[in-house]
């Protein structure tokens, strides 16, 4: 599969190959690709929900109270299974995975 609609991914569930969950695919990054634009990144669990509803949010004051987790995985297009949309998987095991923090 060369193509899916982002809206069928956004959301779901991403497990690890031992069937551990990351987190729920919240953001992606794309990149112009021999002129088309690519996915290039999946960013999944709680600090990626707040990418998507805008770096601006992460600066807000009441933010940095809230019980947020405040991390993600970013994950490279090519170690993600997106053969079945509705259970979208990482190649690899969770533990190899760097979380990326966010600083308050």
């Amino acid at each position: 599969m060369t193509e899916i609609h982002v809206e069928r991914i956004l959301g779901r569930r991403v497990r690890d190959r031992d069937g551990r969950v990351l987190g729920r695919l919240e953001e992606m990054r794309a990149e112009m690709v021999d002129g088309e634009l690519a996915v290039v990144e999946f960013h999944i669990g709680p600090e990626a929900i707040l990418e998507r509803i805008g770096g601006f949010a992460l600066r807000l004051p009441f933010f940095g109270v809230l019980p947020f987790a405040n991390h993600a995985y970013h994950v490279p297009w090519e170690e993600m299974d997106l053969s079945d949309p509705h259970h979208p998987r990482f190649r690899g095991s969770i533990r190899d995975l760097n979380r990326t923090a966010r600083t308050r």
